[in-house]
């Protein structure tokens, strides 16, 4: 376990001219780690940086220096800007399609990416006809099982329900959570978050009865396995409190 009073310091920018690829791709994954847990700014610059160091010692097009550009949008999004996200990643998507295939996880990644920020931009429906198209393809290229297939999956419940069908989106949840739970474990997070996608959306649907109890478990659960203090915890205990017509 980490001790608390552990100094973490933030990734500095490759100085090297013409690192290795191994080098660069390493960078990749300390920049993803702390954007994802401490500053998605300095993701944002430092993938920039990055970019053009791996454009310049790997080429534009090639597969590495896409998964870059995808993982600066990426953050772009994260860090309050979805629509400016959604349209780095519409230009991105033609050249991997063309470079890498339509297959290739970087592409379909990029896809997924898109779609998520389109909705998260404000165009929740036209994410729900890029996720079904989403969800298609990755379970033709990936499989049904993989995770990239299951997150998509999870996206176009959620923006199903945004759009105004709970009750369809219930039944989305329903069932990821059902395969979630089986492929990857009833404590995934992913596992979690579906239960309380499914519970949400049949309270939204106005089951609220049946909502209710689905939350005693769960947040028992969600407790159990992230904490009290957990954002995820406390959000699905405010739902809890919305359906039981106290205040958030």
């Amino acid at each position: 376990m980490d001790s608390p009073f552990r100094i973490v310091r933030p990734p500095r920018p490759l100085e090297e001219p013409y690192p290795s690829r191994a080098r660069i791709n390493e960078q990749v994954g300390v920049v993803w780690d702390w954007g994802m847990r401490e500053d998605p700014a300095a993701a944002i610059r430092l993938y920039h940086h990055l970019g053009e160091v791996a454009s310049r010692v790997l080429g534009s097009t090639d597969r590495d220096t896409l998964n870059i550009r995808r993982a600066y949008a990426h953050f772009v999004g994260q860090d309050g800007d979805p629509r400016r996200a959604a349209q780095l990643l519409a230009g991105l998507i033609p050249v991997a399609t063309q470079h890498l295939g339509p297959g290739d996880w970087v592409t379909l990644d990029m896809r997924l990416c898109h779609a998520r920020f389109t909705g998260e931009g404000g165009e929740a429906p036209r994410a729900v006809a890029l996720f079904i198209r989403i969800v298609a393809d990755m379970t033709r290229a990936l499989g049904p099982e993989a995770e990239s297939t299951l997150t998509a999956r999870s996206f176009l419940a959620r923006f199903t329900g945004e759009s105004g069908d709970p009750h369809r989106a219930a039944g989305m949840y329903g069932a990821l959570a059902l395969d979630s739970i089986r492929i990857l474990g009833a404590d995934c997070l992913e596992s979690l978050v579906a239960r309380a996608g499914h519970a949400i959306n049949r309270g939204l649907a106005g089951y609220r009865g049946e909502a209710l109890a689905l939350y005693d478990p769960l947040i028992a659960d969600f407790v159990r396995v992230l904490g009290p203090d957990h954002a995820e915890t406390r959000q699905t205990q405010v739902w809890q409190r919305c359906f039981r017509g106290g205040s958030g």
